[in-house]
């Protein structure tokens, strides 16, 4: 299996600046690529999650932007251009910038936590 970033499907609306979020499942992970016309912080996105954090493990790789993921303890950490990346759950995700990346998910982790975000409003946030 092979896939073009654009003949993934959509999986949020297109925002006026052009981003959107695209994923597919394969086996048993989703394969995604994102662009985000943030900067834009996904935080109340995680609310009725346990702990208001994200379920999934984010395996991935940032070709332009920054990705800030903020851990339930505390701590903090930003993904830059040209770095590969392992975000383990228990998370919330800014983006602090326009970024565009490819990302690897669990299909059932992923899907839990879009079946909330979607709830709680993502189509709304991200065309804000």
């Amino acid at each position: 299996m092979h896939f073009r970033p654009e003949d993934i499907p959509r999986i949020s609306p297109e925002t006026p600046g052009g981003g959107c979020m695209r994923s597919i499942q394969a086996g048993e992970m989703d394969i995604g690529f994102t662009w985000t016309t943030g900067p834009r912080d996904y935080t109340p996105l995680y609310a009725g999650l346990p702990g208001g954090v994200c379920p999934c493990d984010h395996y991935g790789y940032v070709f332009s932007g920054r990705i800030r993921a903020r851990y339930a303890d505390g701590s903090e950490e930003v993904i830059g251009p040209g770095e590969a990346y392992f975000i383990p759950k228990g998370h919330v995700l800014i983006y602090e910038e326009a970024t565009y990346h490819f990302e690897l998910n669990f299909h059932h982790q992923l899907k839990a936590l879009m079946d909330v975000v979607i709830a709680n409003g993502l189509h709304r946030a991200i065309l804000e």
